[in-house]
């Protein structure tokens, strides 16, 4: 894979996180927050890869893998979430635990382990790719939330929860 292949790869990989952590940005974390979330992402984008890459060469060479509907379900969950968020009148409890990060960066790097399945070198430098450009894009997208958040409240964080659902809806 060349270098301009690996870049475009990465921003799209990155895109869900994006979008998503723009859906989280409205919960107005800390900064913190915003770090350990966006680098456990980026980790995720980092290994899933390549356990995409080591299932392909070891287990699954010409089995066909959809991961379809785990990702709607895990995106209907988040939305639910989101929702109960706004119901409870809390504005900090979402992602807070590490079980509930892990689940977030499943979600939004599930979508790598397929693209590892697809690369045709084994190489460091995608999954690296990978990890960095969906770090900086899930932080970007948290900061771009909050400003959403301050600038529209609630109706942001409804919002956000609609995307949830609409993304489950498209993994279907």
């Amino acid at each position: 894979m060349e270098l301009l292949s690996i870049i475009l790869v990465s921003i799209s990989l990155s895109m869900d996180a994006f979008s998503l952590s723009l859906a989280y940005g409205t919960l107005d974390f800390s900064r913190m927050m915003c770090k350990k979330l966006s680098l456990t992402v980026g980790i995720f984008h980092f290994f899933m890869p390549l356990l995409g890459m080591l299932v392909k060469y070891f287990l699954v060479l010409h089995l066909s893998i959809t991961f379809h509907f785990v990702t709607f379900f895990i995106y209907i969950y988040l939305g639910i979430m989101l929702l109960l968020e706004l119901k409870e009148e809390r504005q900090i409890s979402l992602l807070t635990s590490f079980s509930e990060i892990l689940l977030f960066s499943l979600a939004v790097s599930i979508d790598s382990f397929t693209v590892g399945i697809a690369l045709e070198n084994f190489t460091l430098l995608a999954p690296l790719s990978f990890a960095i450009f969906s770090c900086f894009f899930t932080f970007l997208g948290l900061k771009l939330g909050k400003k959403m958040y301050h600038l529209f409240g609630k109706f942001a964080i409804i919002l956000g929860s609609l995307f949830f659902f609409l993304l489950a809806i498209l993994h279907l």
